[in-house]
This record gives structure tokens, C-alpha cells and sequence, in this order.
């Protein structure tokens, strides 16, 4: 039950709801004893359903306390209450980066400001071996005086252990913001899931927009996973090229083409920025990196670019200088073609590579990735071809060789591509998808739960019996009742 505003909560008296997720729900609580607000977070009461769930949760909470950073909110306590484990928390007043962002675009030097502190407290959680796993606008707290907290610490690691008894939408919190490895539900997770999801913050600030918005959740996880990068540029001509570079860099979708830790990032955005001549000391809010979509710059590109250095104009040069320039460059030419003339059939020598690009420059080039899940994908989307096209059979073909492959070797691929078919009310071949998946687990609570509208979608249609009496025959003492449930 959630808590009341005047009830007292171990020491603390509750004082008003703040906001509630998917995970758990926060309160502004009072500690008499110490004359201070703070704030409560009570955790999802499907927590309680498992029994070592408390155990594991406060060896983490001690984990997680221990992250004595400026800028992460500290944790003060932790207990229960009626059987619900909450975490007491500092009391942030302020607002959150989301609210911030939808008043409107920030200014280059505030975006610095609130990257640094991100940025510092990131890296000193992963050097204690400490990952977030939900960087988010909403999970970053701005005070008035222009402090900056990163919140919900380790949240996601405790919800990870209790896995068992939480829905995926839960255990992804929100899915506009999570890395491709964390959306595989891949355990061997580093740095570099935070630095993706930081990646995806950044390109909400400087593009107005996250890269990937879909119908479901898990449509949006699967174009993390799979689909390319919006292009920053082509969304916004205002960022700049520096800009971008980093952007394609932190949100590469395979890990090891991202950079290798979090101060990387943000190292080379601030000098892309710097270096563009964006965060010019000026008024706050009159330059910004961010802008309406497709609109043009509001300046000359020279002056985007960094090229107004408030020197005099450059004087007109005299007509020889181009005419001599000219016959330098035929002489030029001429004698670089005599040269492949009398090299042609030998051995190339490689050019020298003093001229490097520097690191942070590098943009990963997109690889031919030949995993089973995008081999999955490839088929999926075949299928969803053939469906516009009107082929329904070998679409039905096309659906059938993508579930083979996920089934054994991308499992996690099967739930993501039945959402998508639902959206579609496709129901029969949805429901395909979560029967093959229950059949890798059986007792999958989460699956039985999405499966169960297309269920009741699919029992009307021709050819829907065949599913139906799949999932009878896999989980009968729950099947009959689902189908008696939805209708």
C-alpha cells in the first residue's frame, strides 16, 4: 500500500508524493530528530514475492551508500516498513533535467556544467565498480543555485537481482535511454552501458529529440539494438560537425567501438563545443546548441564554425598570385603522373600517418554484423516487407526463420519482435513469438502476462488454433484461465 501524507514512516513523517516509476515511488518525508527533509524511496512491492530479495537488496544498499560524491545524491538510511524496504535519501530541491528540458533549450556553458557533473559522478562510481544502468534526464536533479545530482544510484543493479519477480518494463525503466547490450538483457555488462545511455542525453540536449521514439517500449529497445543512428545533423543542421562526431562515437551500438570510459566523452564534447565557438561567453540562453528541427542556423556557417575570431577581413588577392598558382598546380600534376607512370606494377608504399586524426575524432564504421540476433532481425523485417506487400505466406515463411534462429541463439529477441507484431495487430504471428518463447521458459510469468491479449486475439482467428493448443500443451494449469480472464 503506498504511503500516506501525515503517516509516519519509521522516524520519518511522510509529507507528499513526488513522483512515482515503474520501480518505485518517492516521497518528501520530515526527520523531527534532526530537523531535516528528506526523501523516501519505497521500492515495488513485487519485491516482497521474493524471499532472499531484502538479503541481497541491503548488501547492495551498502554498496551504494558508500558513494560519497558532490555530485551523487547520498543514501542516509535504509529500512522497512510494513514489509516494504524504502531508502532515505538527501532531499533535493530543485527540478529534474527533463522539466528543465521541456521549458526549454539550455545554454552551451549550462550543458557543459551539467555534463562535467554527470560526467565526474559516473566516474567515480565505475572506478569503485559501480554502474547505473538508468542515466536519464529525470534521474538528473538541479538545484536553483546550480548544484547537479545524479539520483537513483545502483537502483537498477538492485532491481536486477530481484528479476525474477519484475516485468522487463520495469527492470528497463525507461527504454528511450538504455545501452543495446542492456536491452540483449546481457549480464556482462561494463562502463560502457552508462556511456551510451549518457550518449543519449547528450543527443536530446543538442538535437531537441531522443534518437529512437516507437509505439511499445520494446520496439524502442529493438531499434537501439538495431536500427542506425538518426544522423544529429540531418535532424539539426545547428549542431555542430565536432558535435556529432562524439554523439556517433558514445552511442555506437557495439560496445567495443565506444569510448572506453565515461571521462572520454566528455572530454572531447566539451572541446567539440569549445572548439565551435557555440559556448561563446554570451548571455545564458541566446546561443544553443539546440534548435527546432530542420531549421537553419541562426548565424553564417563561418560563425558556427568558430570563424568569427574578430580579425580584419582578408584583402583581395591580386590576379597574378592565381595565375602563377595555376601553372604551379599543372607542374604539380604533371610530375605526381609520371610517377604512377613508372611505379605501375609495383608494390604500393603505405602513405606516412603523421597527419592521425586524434582519437576523440574517430567516428566507428558501421560492420557487418553477422550475430544471430541481427540475423533474426534481417528475417523479421523481411517479413514485415512481405506483409505491406501483401504476401502473407512468405511473410508467414520469413517470420518462421526468424524465430528458429532467435530461439537457441538471440532468445531475448523473441518478445521484443511479438510486441512489434502487436502493434501491428498482428496477433496470430504474435503469439508465435511468445509461444516460442515460453517454450525456452516455461514458467516465465513476464511472458505469460504479455502473451495473454494475443491470446484471446488469436482464438477467433482461422489460424490461431495451432498457437493456442501450443500454449495449452506448454503451461495448461495457466492457459485455459488466461483465455477465460480476457474474454
Amino acid at each position: 500500500m503506498p504511503f500516506a501524507a501525515g503517516e509516519t514512516v519509521g522516524a520519518y513523517r511522510i509529507i507528499e508524493q513526488l513522483g512515482q516509476g515503474g520501480m518505485a515511488t518517492v516521497y518528501k518525508a520530515y526527520h523531527p530528530a534532526l530537523d531535516r527533509y528528506v526523501a523516501l524511496k519505497v521500492l515495488h512491492p513485487a519485491f516482497r514475492e521474493d524471499a532472499s530479495f531484502l538479503m541481497r537488496f541491503q548488501r547492495e544498499a551498502k554498496v551504494i551508500a558508500k558513494l560519497e560524491h558532490p555530485h551523487i545524491v547520498p543514501i542516509y538510511d535504509y529500512a522497512e516498513h510494513t514489509g516494504q524496504p524504502y531508502l532515505v535519501m538527501k532531499f533535493i530541491e530543485g527540478e529534474t533535467l527533463k522539466a528543465r528540458l521541456a521549458r526549454g533549450p539550455l545554454a552551451p556553458d549550462e550543458a557543459l556544467h551539467i555534463l562535467r557533473a554527470v560526467g565526474a559522478a559516473l566516474s567515480h562510481a565505475h572506478r569503485q565498480g559501480i554502474l547505473h544502468r538508468d542515466i536519464k534526464p529525470s534521474n538528473i536533479l538541479l538545484t536553483p543555485s546550480g548544484e547537479v545530482y545524479l539520483a537513483d544510484f545502483g537502483l537498477a543493479r538492485i532491481a536486477e537481482l530481484g528479476a525474477t519477480t519484475l516485468s522487463a518494463d520495469m527492470l528497463l525503466g525507461t527504454p528511450h535511454y538504455i545501452s543495446p547490450e542492456q536491452g540483449q538483457g546481457r549480464r556482462d555488462l561494463d562502463a560502457g552501458t552508462d556511456i551510451y545511455s549518457l550518449g543519449v542525453v547528450l543527443y536530446e540536449i543538442v538535437v531537441g529529440r531522443v534518437p529512437f521514439t516507437a509505439d511499445t517500449p520494446f520496439s524502442t529497445v529493438h531499434d537501439h539494438i538495431f536500427k542506425p543512428l538518426p544522423l544529429p545533423r540531418s535532424l539539426n543542421p545547428r549542431v555542430p560537425e565536432a558535435v556529432e562526431r562524439v554523439l556517433l562515437r558514445a552511442l555506437a551500438k557495439e560496445r567495443a567501438d565506444r569510448y572506453a570510459d565515461v571521462d572520454s566523452p566528455v572530454t572531447a564534447f566539451v572541446k567539440s563545443v569549445r572548439g565551435s565557438g557555440a559556448a561563446a561567453s554570451t548571455p545564458a540562453g541566446t546561443v544553443t546548441l539546440k534548435g527546432k528541427p530542420g531549421t537553419p542556423p541562426a548565424h553564417p556557417p563561418a560563425v558556427a564554425a568558430g570563424a568569427a575570431t574578430g580579425k580584419p577581413a582578408a584583402r583581395k588577392t591580386p590576379w597574378w598570385v592565381w595565375l602563377l598558382a595555376a601553372a604551379g598546380l599543372c607542374l604539380c600534376l604533371g610530375v605526381a603522373a609520371l610517377l604512377v607512370s613508372s611505379n605501375k606494377g609495383g608494390d604500393a608504399t603505405p602513405a606516412a600517418t603523421d597527419g592521425a586524426v586524434a582519437p576523440e575524432e574517430v567516428i566507428p564504421k558501421p560492420s557487418e554484423d553477422t550475430s544471430p540476433a541481427r540475423e533474426a532481425a534481417k528475417y523479421f523485417e523481411d517479413g514485415l516487407r512481405l506483409l505491406d506487400a501483401g504476401d502473407r505466406a512468405g511473410a508467414a515463411a520469413a517470420f518462421d526463420q526468424s524465430r528458429a534462429i532467435a530461439a537457441d541463439k538471440a532468445p531475448f529477441y523473441l518478445r521484443l519482435a511479438a510486441e512489434k507484431l502487436e502493434g501491428r495487430q498482428e496477433w496470430v504471428q504474435a503469439l508465435l513469438f511468445y509461444v516460442q518463447a515460453l517454450r525456452n521458459d516455461p514458467q516465465n510469468k513476464d511472458v505469460r502476462l504479455q502473451m495473454q491479449q494475443a491470446m484471446y486475439r488469436s482464438s477467433g482467428s482461422a489460424d490461431g488454433g495451432g498457437p493456442l493448443q501450443e500454449v495449452v500443451k506448454i503451461a495448461p494449469e495457466w492457459a485455459v484461465g488466461a483465455l477465460q480472464r480476457a474474454a
